[in-house]
């Protein structure tokens, strides 16, 4: 009886250890498709959600698509358009973060009154709205449908979220437990083949990390990991010194030449700059690039306006090759960028495409 009774025990701990999926609920890292999110973004789409970066949509975007057009009326598209449209159009930020923050289906509606900020407080009524598209859309079996080729995509990525994490805080020279800081935190990663190519984004709800990224071209491998993660390091160093960055505010209308609109102030300018250079170095040294590689990958961010991009690649090395960490070595980093020169680079860089 004592040995039936220890087994029972173990039985259900592991069992309360484990969601019905076989997901370890201890783990860090979560890949579970999340129902929300496929809800928030069929509604973006059926809306007029059309934007893509790459040649042809995701397959997956594809089907849904024609599915709901074929199941909602011309009167109803047009109707939830309107509201697309008031809320802000193709904004696939605050729609997914409205979704995270948000209650399982059929309720939706925001978890808490301290979910509300400046993204998600235009969505006035859209719980209400979400409910009645999940019905009329019959996401439930949409989402019955690709929950499995979803949960694929998702896990495929799996392997590398450690090593990703682990370049990041040992490159950026910060404690390796950095995104486990908080108690019960849990680090979601969630490829939305509903969204563009090429979009992503980070977001944090109470003790929760997200990643929340559209499809990818390439094989899964820890770069999905780099980018958003890196932000969360970089940008409050880089808000930090405001007078820093005041120094080289006249490289903005510059790279304005190509970023049209987007990084258009300093500070995010050079956050970006930053994250995206040591993206593209993290990356090389996981696939063992060489230098000319990692340059050219260097080249493709600086072409398309992270002015910044070409001096931080030759001078990270100095970083590199020191103790401190990248806090405190940014004010340097800084401090020494020639502003004359920057402009320089840029005139005669392009200039030199014109000549090709």
């Amino acid at each position: 009886l004592k040995k039936q009774i220890i087994v029972a025990i173990v039985a259900m701990l592991i069992s309360s250890c484990t969601n019905e999926h076989g997901r370890d609920n201890n783990e860090f890292f979560v890949f579970e498709p999340d129902i929300r999110l496929f809800t928030s973004y069929a509604f973006m789409n059926a809306a007029g959600y059309n934007h893509e970066w790459n040649a042809t949509m995701h397959p997956i975007r594809i089907e849904v698509r024609e599915y709901l057009d074929s199941i909602l009326t011309d009167d109803y598209r047009q109707q939830i358009h309107k509201y697309y449209e008031k809320a802000g159009g193709g904004d696939f930020y605050a729609y997914g973060v409205y979704a995270i923050n948000s209650k399982n289906p059929p309720d939706f509606g925001l978890i808490c009154d301290t979910c509300q900020n400046e993204d998600i407080a235009r969505f006035e009524m859209y719980d209400s709205l979400l409910k009645d598209f999940y019905g009329r859309a019959n996401i439930a079996g949409l989402w019955k449908k690709y929950y499995p080729k979803l949960l694929e995509i998702n896990l495929q990525y799996k392997p590398f979220a450690e090593i990703a994490i682990k370049q990041i805080t040992e490159y950026c020279r910060v404690d390796s437990n950095y995104f486990r800081d908080k108690a019960d935190g849990r680090f979601y990663y969630q490829q939305i083949p509903l969204m563009s190519y090429f979009t992503a984004f980070f977001h944090e709800t109470g003790s929760d990390y997200w990643v929340i990224s559209g499809p990818s071209t390439g094989e899964a491998d820890p770069s999905a990991f780099y980018h958003e993660p890196l932000h969360k390091i970089i940008n409050p160093i880089v808000e930090s010194y405001p007078e820093l960055s005041m120094k080289i505010d006249d490289l903005v209308a510059l790279s304005q030449e190509k970023l049209e609109g987007d990084y258009n102030n300093i500070t995010p300018l050079i956050c970006e700059s930053f994250v995206r250079t040591i993206d593209r170095i993290l990356c090389a040294r996981y696939n063992k690039f060489t230098y000319e590689k990692l340059r050219e990958m260097v080249e493709d961010e600086y072409r398309l306006g992270h002015i910044l991009s070409f001096y931080l690649l030759e001078n990270l090395p100095d970083y590199e090759a020191g103790n401190k960490t990248l806090r405190e070595f940014y004010p340097e980093l800084i401090s020494n960028i020639d502003i004359a020169h920057e402009k320089e680079r840029w005139v005669n860089y392009w200039k030199s495409q014109e000549k090709k």
